[in-house]
């Protein structure tokens, strides 16, 4: 199965929360539906039973494990840099081997994706969605 992420830290609380007993990639792929990274670690640092139980899937065990298995090492990430709102917008440096794994993926040869995102215009921070969308045309005609 093939997950992809908006940011970097939504990748990070994935592969934590798949680490918890009884939690898979399905529900952990739910609960960052539901709940976005800033929010959840709160909820995980504080032992937020009711906020966490209110995400589908997760009831008042689930929530407990998530807060006993987690609490420690969402302390140790660095959750200061993070916006109260996290911003959909990605750097395009940052976006671009994304853009190149996602056509890598849908098996595109790796020199015709290199070539078609060298002559798009990734200037004023596109989103890795909307490079992905450029890529896609251009590598359509």
């Amino acid at each position: 199965m093939l997950y992809g992420f908006r940011t970097r830290l939504e990748k990070s609380f994935f592969q934590l929360l798949i680490a918890v007993s009884g939690v898979g990639p399905k529900l952990a792929r739910d609960i960052l539906s539901n709940i976005q990274p800033a929010p959840l670690a709160q909820a995980l640092l504080q032992g937020d039973l009711n906020k966490l139980s209110t995400i589908p899937g997760i009831g008042k065990k689930t929530a407990e494990r998530l807060v006993l298995e987690l609490k420690e090492k969402v302390g140790k990430l660095d959750l200061s840099s993070l916006p109260t709102a996290e911003a959909r917008e990605i750097p395009a440096e940052d976006g671009t081997e994304d853009v190149i794994s996602a056509l890598l993926n849908l098996g595109y040869k790796e020199p015709h994706v290199r070539k078609a995102l060298a002559a798009l215009d990734a200037t004023g921070g596109v989103s890795v969605e909307g490079l992905l969308k450029q890529a896609l045309k251009s590598l359509m005609k």
